[in-house]
């Protein structure tokens, strides 16, 4: 293949995940530092620390976060189950590509795939009770505009998104395919 026919975005820095490593390092420090009762260091370090941790090992992972190829969309996973949790969505299941931005105080940036009613369900989607509460919990939090963006749904968080080349190489594999800004 040649890099036409491929646009891969890969978990790397920028200067919102800095900020974020940033911020995480010097509360861990005050934790640290400053006098405070057990309690509070306690639970300043598990959320400082361990977040700071992991948003320090996503962010240089340098893993996949979306891959668009011949084959269809692949949609990474969280960092802390990167294997479980990353999509593949096959070109005969897409009907678009959704941009959309979460509701919420940052206006978070979403990528999503919208498939077919009739799609089976993605590998390791729950879908008994639990996965439909679930499903229905992410589709609020996400803002996304359809539901079925959920499951093959992910925040355009600690990469970039270039929708020239996410848009051309769509275009390149799937024709009949439109990739949908409503941000």
């Amino acid at each position: 293949m040649t890099p036409s026919d491929v646009y891969e975005e890969r978990y790397g820095p920028n200067p919102k995940t800095i900020l974020v490593i940033a911020g995480s390092l010097l509360f861990t420090a005050a934790m640290l530092l400053l006098p405070l009762d057990a309690l509070t260091r306690i639970l300043g370090l598990a959320l400082f620390g361990v977040g700071g941790v992991v948003m320090i090992i996503s962010t240089f992972s340098r893993k996949v976060a979306l891959r668009v190829d011949a084959t269809g969309i692949t949609l990474g996973g969280s960092p802390l189950r990167y294997a479980a949790t990353t999509v593949h969505v096959p070109w005969a299941e897409v009907e678009a590509v959704v941009l959309w931005r979460q509701a919420a105080a940052h206006h978070l940036p979403w990528i999503g795939v919208l498939r077919p009613h009739a799609a089976p369900p993605l590998r390791g989607t729950p879908t008994g009770p639990a996965g439909k509460l679930m499903a229905g919990f992410g589709y609020a939090v996400s803002g996304a505009p359809d539901p079925r963006l959920v499951a093959a749904g992910r925040a355009i968080n600690g990469w970039r998104l270039d929708l020239d080349r996410l848009t051309a190489v769509v275009r390149r594999h799937a024709p009949g395919v439109v990739v949908r800004d409503l941000r």
